[in-house]
């Protein structure tokens, strides 16, 4: 089996424990269980590309019985082919996936730009027409995108109530927080709960970065470009933790395998942390750019530290486009959930 096949087998055995874990909550709810069939007060939630949820081939996300409540937005992204040509990227397509690592080793430009709320407000008026009462919209963090100011101009166009959640997370950290949300609205929770349990998990979540040069997020602005010219000058392989919305320099390995190994030490000691605090709820999630073979290891390292499998994602194109060929990420997050008494059981 190829590192790739094997990751995407990673990536099933999660997505199947996301389902079960669905299906363990709706059936730890004493009395009368939410129907799966409830056609009135239903909340969807929508969220963009950078929660780094795998979709299917019709751009839909692969998470079973919660795809139905969860919708995913493309963040766009341009590659300049010329002084005078960009080519814009709308969708997560082959061709991206293709066009950006070539982009990137040749040294192009290469920007991504928010989901324009008309954009967003079309997916909005889609939901409510499907008859869905109102709708969490939870994004990639503010400090990093525009994304959450175009949901909520969006939010301001369409005839349900949106619930607009700045998630300050980005990759699995979000798409974590999208799916206890997603988790939520199908058993049932009100517009307001199901915010509260995407904020609630978002803010219980972190997530740990190292890439090979810090050149690529100094060209998006993404980091300040002293640090950047620090980890030039130095040679470092720079270790980052996404902290209150913005990524923030947390080590200066020399070497990437020594990168490779603080990232393996931090993830782990977080997830340690965060599973003394959750009663053993934690899920963790490795992200890589085209690095398979190292990603897998590093997920191998960290499955002791949780009980529910560890998926290996690709960096979404939005993330890539920033962080650089060669990039790796661990994301960790303490998921929130609703208590629902009885009574509050929707048919």
């Amino acid at each position: 089996m190829s590192a790739q096949a094997e990751a995407e087998a990673r990536t099933e055995a999660w997505l199947a424990s996301v389902e079960a874990r669905l299906e363990a909550r709706r059936s730890a709810i004493r009395g009368p269980k939410p129907s799966r069939r409830r056609r009135r007060g239903r909340i969807a939630v929508v969220t963009d590309s950078a929660a780094a949820l795998p979709q299917d081939d019709a751009g839909g996300v692969r998470l079973g019985r919660l795809a139905r409540t969860v919708v995913q937005v493309p963040i766009p992204v341009m590659i300049e082919r010329s002084h005078h040509e960009t080519q814009i990227y709308p969708e997560a397509s082959e061709e991206l996936r293709r066009d950006l690592p070539l982009a990137l080793a040749q040294g192009a430009a290469v920007r991504t730009s928010r989901p324009s709320p008309g954009r967003l407000a079309e997916t909005y008026r889609a939901l409510a027409k499907e008859g869905f009462a109102g709708i969490v919209s939870v994004h990639l963090s503010s400090r990093l995108s525009g994304t959450v100011d175009a949901a909520r101009l969006a939010a301001e166009e369409v005839p349900v109530p949106v619930h607009v959640v700045d998630s300050k997370q980005a990759g699995l950290a979000l798409g974590h927080a999208v799916i206890e949300a997603a988790i939520t609205a199908q058993l049932g929770g009100t517009l307001a709960q199901t915010s509260e349990v995407a904020e609630r998990t978002a803010a219980a979540s972190t997530a740990f970065v190292t890439v090979p040069s810090l050149e690529q997020l100094r060209r998006g602005g993404r980091i300040t470009a002293l640090a950047s010219l620090l980890g030039s000058l130095l040679w470092v392989k720079p270790l980052l933790e996404l902290k209150d919305g913005e990524l923030h320099l947390l080590e200066r390995p020399r070497t990437w395998p020594r990168a490779v190994e603080r990232l393996l030490a931090v993830s782990r000691t977080a997830a340690q942390q965060e599973h003394a605090a959750a009663a053993g709820q934690v899920q963790l999630g490795v992200h890589c750019f085209g690095e398979y073979q190292q990603a897998l290891r590093l997920a191998e390292s960290l499955q002791p530290a949780v009980s529910g499998p560890v998926p290996v994602l690709d960096l979404p194109p939005a993330l890539g486009a920033h962080l650089g060929l060669g990039a790796m990420a661990v994301t960790v997050s303490r998921p929130a959930s609703y208590s629902f008494p009885s009574s509050a059981a929707p048919r």
